[in-house]
């Protein structure tokens, strides 16, 4: 039982006897110590203080005449608020109520806040607590403020300090400030000179991103926190401490984390310290968020054909499933466009509709037709659940209509399902299947052309049926594919075709000679079923026809090392070729090639065949030397007669066809250079040649292209060029252009300069182009164009010659 008395002693005068006759000390052992005139207290240490706070401890020592107890070994005191005090030393002030610990001291507020610190002052009296040492406070979020300092108004459940503050949230975001004020019961926090830096990822576009917010003062609660004027900005620090790139200043910015919107009040937006946009109101998604309804980057135009205008579009989510963006193309001049845009999505499927409406030009003149402009694009996509992972199943239905054929290019209308320079406009449906060895498919479709000079602007496809199948693998008999092909087509008015083809292919299994020579052989059957309407090359009545050709490949592999590094592959082939009966007339332009060559169907046609016997040799050759290689194929076709039947692409027609070649050349991933080449007959002169280099070399990319056609293939050449230069880690320097070298004149170029770092990109773009369309006119523009990281991009309007 444990041992109680009244700390009255006899030997103390009789005041401090009544100043202790309320202070209650209860303990297992009890004992005076005469010498130093204290009672010492052992055991289950518990006093009742006059304001009945409880202490505990293992040990304690009263000295009655002080008015001190000293307590030591697992100190706790428990307030009238139920704040918690735990100490391994600590003394109590008869005289002021105070308890104060010395050494390291942990509390546990009423509301849950964890404190960490030393020498704190326990005043229960006057109801605070306070201390003048370093001191960690964590709240029931796992967030945590360090103070030099604080005091802790228990009845009012306040914190403040000033000083050196920081407060480190849950999500690794710092806060520094002179002066703090947390309410415990609101979840409130106040702060003045605040250095916000927000570390948390996802408040980051890119990597160096060092997101940071300057203000004079915050308050944090539960759902909003609120900076009076504040300086944001999301880029990496510069050099000697230079302004950032970009920054935001506003007089409020509030940050709502239940909506994960950021608002702003006087936004002022400066680049590199320069005000260059002022909005009274302004507000974006956090950057946590990835899909919000609310206005997009607004950008200016500026065109000849339209005059100046801008847009600012608006997207709105309207559910998890579904979006729409609407964007008005606003111009001075000019009627405004209005573009909209519907996604949703289903399970295992899309659709898109894509619109656009406008009233037309305002003024009309001899290129510029009155009348409304409009269009409509679709696509629903719909993949079916397939009963084992070996099949697959889609149907798609595209619709496409525009009531003008310069529309698109004069409104410079670009989307997921348009681009400004479509020339067809297409309404399709389309389902394949495949499984295994069996392909499916079935497909309709509409075409308009918006090219001028067409009569009729209309082709039609309906149905066309595909079907393909492996019959059969044999060790012995090789293999064996079956094709058939169903479509009917409708095109200039009154011209009908329907062809209904069944094509077999068969391999046999490859055989190498003790010479080294692989040798197989090759056979197809085509069985052509027509009905033709106004076309005339093709007999009236429904007619049946059967082609059929065999070949014999015969290929030899030679391999030689040269040194250690060096590797030649040589493969000599030729492939003989017949096919009895007699073929129609083939208009197409058919580009032969080094992989075609070797087909027995050169040209994969529906309505034709070819016919008669040929030759075609050729050879592939590599070099593999380290990291460099080199590929090399050339072919030809040799006839036994002059067929004018064939196409005149390539000397098809002749008896010998032209000499047809391609050579990749690469050193490594930053180089490649490709060629593709045609030689005549006769072998002195090339009609054909095709040059593409990508090459890198440090700060330098070039892209060049090089095309020339001519005599019996074409009258084409041009140069397309695009090269690319960087200084240094942020600065790219760009020119692209394409020169038509028949007419030597430049259809267009771009010169630009760009500029850009971990949170902005700007940049100076020069296009000048070279053409008249009806009623487009060539452009000859300067625009400037700058973006801000997470918050899209801002043109300039165009400086027109």
């Amino acid at each position: 039982m444990k041992n109680k008395i009244l700390a009255i002693l006899l030997f103390f005068c009789s005041t401090a006897a009544i100043k202790a006759e309320n202070l209650i000390i209860e303990s297992k052992q009890i004992s005076i110590d005469k010498n130093r005139q204290i009672s010492i207290f052992e055991k289950e240490v518990v006093i009742t203080t006059p304001e009945n706070q409880i202490i505990e401890s293992d040990y304690a020592e009263y000295n009655k005449k002080d008015g001190i107890i000293i307590l030591k070994k697992n100190v706790k005191a428990i307030d009238n608020e139920m704040n918690k005090v735990y100490a391994d030393y600590a003394e109590y002030n008869e005289e002021f109520k105070t308890l104060n610990t010395i050494g390291k001291t942990n509390i546990k507020t009423s509301e849950g806040y964890i404190l960490e610190g030393k020498d704190i002052l326990f005043d229960n009296l006057n109801k605070y607590i306070k201390s003048k040492s370093l001191t960690t406070i964590t709240d029931q979020n796992n967030n945590k403020i360090y103070l030099n300092n604080f005091e802790y108004l228990t009845n009012k459940f306040i914190f403040k300090s000033i000083g050196e503050i920081k407060v480190e949230d849950n999500l690794q975001n710092t806060y520094n400030f002179s002066q703090i004020y947390i309410d415990t019961k609101s979840k409130e926090l106040l702060g003045t000179d605040i250095k916000s830096y927000l570390n948390s990822e996802s408040f980051k576009i890119d990597e160096r991103n060092k997101p940071r917010i300057f203000a004079n003062n915050v308050k944090i609660d539960k759902e909003i926190t609120e900076f009076n004027k504040a300086n944001f900005t999301l880029c990496n620090y510069r050099k000697d401490d230079k302004c950032p790139p970009w920054t935001i200043q506003s007089t409020k910015m509030l940050h709502d984390s239940k909506k994960k919107t950021i608002y702003y009040d006087n936004a002022l937006i400066k680049i590199y310290d320069i005000p260059v946009f002022y909005t009274p109101k302004f507000s974006h998604p956090d950057p946590s968020v990835k899909r919000r309804s609310g206005f997009l980057v607004p950008s200016f135009l500026d065109t000849k054909n339209l005059g100046e205008g801008f847009t600012v579009p608006y997207f709105w989510a309207i559910n998890k499933e579904r979006d729409f963006t609407i964007t008005p193309k606003l111009f001075v001049n000019e009627n405004p466009l209005f573009l909209a845009e519907y996604r949703q999505i289903f399970k295992n499927s899309n659709l898109i509709f894509d619109m656009g409406f406008t009233e037309g030009y305002k003024k009309t003149a001899a290129n510029k037709k009155k009348g409304n402009k409009t269009h409509f694009f679709s696509k629903f996509v719909k993949n079916f659940e397939n009963i084992n992972n070996n099949s697959k199943s889609t149907l798609s239905i595209t619709t496409q209509d525009s009531t003008n054929d310069k529309y698109f290019k004069l409104y410079n209308i670009n989307s997921e399902l348009v681009e400004d320079d479509i020339d067809t406009l297409k309404n399709t449906l389309n389902f394949t299947h495949s499984d295994d060895d069996i392909f499916f498919g079935f497909n309709m479709s509409i075409f308009e052309t918006l090219k001028d000079g067409y009569n009729d602007k209309y082709e039609y496809i309906y149905p066309e049926l595909t079907f393909d199948k492996n019959l059969f693998n044999n060790s012995v008999l090789g293999s064996v594919n079956y094709n058939n092909n169903l479509k009917i087509h409708t095109y200039d008015t009154n011209k009908t075709s329907k062809t209904f083809v069944n094509n077999f292919d068969w391999s046999s299994i490859t055989k190498k000679l003790n010479s080294g020579i692989q040798t197989s052989l090759l056979g197809n059957l085509k069985n052509i079923n027509y009905e033709k309407k106004n076309i005339s090359k093709f007999k009236t009545d429904t007619t049946s026809e059967l082609f059929g050709s065999l070949g014999l490949l015969n290929k030899i592999d030679l391999y030689k090392k040269i040194g250690n590094f060096s590797e030649h592959y040589l493969s000599p082939k030729i492939l003989l070729r017949y096919s009895p009966g007699e073929m129609r007339k083939e208009d197409s332009n058919i580009k032969l090639s080094p992989s075609n060559a070797f087909n027995l169907n050169r040209f994969n046609s529906n309505d034709n065949y070819e016919t008669g016997l040929s030759a075609s040799i050729g050879f592939d050759y590599e070099i593999k030397k380290q990291s460099k290689k080199i590929d090399f194929s050339v072919s030809q076709i040799i006839n036994q007669n002059e067929n004018k039947k064939m196409p005149t692409s390539m000397g098809l027609d002749e008896k010998l066809s032209d000499l047809v070649g391609t050579a990749k050349y690469s050193i490594n991933d930053d180089f490649e250079l490709n060629y593709n080449f045609a030689v005549d007959q006769n072998y002195k002169e090339f009609n054909y040649n095709e040059i593409s280099a990508n090459t890198k070399f440090n700060s330098l990319e070039l892209n060049l292209n090089y095309l020339q056609e001519k005599k019996h293939i074409g009258n084409n050449e041009y140069l397309k060029s695009k090269i690319n230069y960087k200084i240094g880690n942020d600065t790219n320097l760009g020119y692209e252009f394409k020169r038509n070298l028949i007419t030597n004149s430049s259809e267009f170029y771009n010169l630009s300069y760009e500029y850009f770092n971990d949170c902005l990109r700007a940049g100076l773009v020069f296009r000048r182009e070279f053409y008249n369309d009806s009623e487009i006119e060539a452009e000859n523009s300067l625009m400037f164009k700058i973006t801000l990281t997470s918050f899209g991009g801002v043109d300039s309007p165009k400086f027109n010659q």
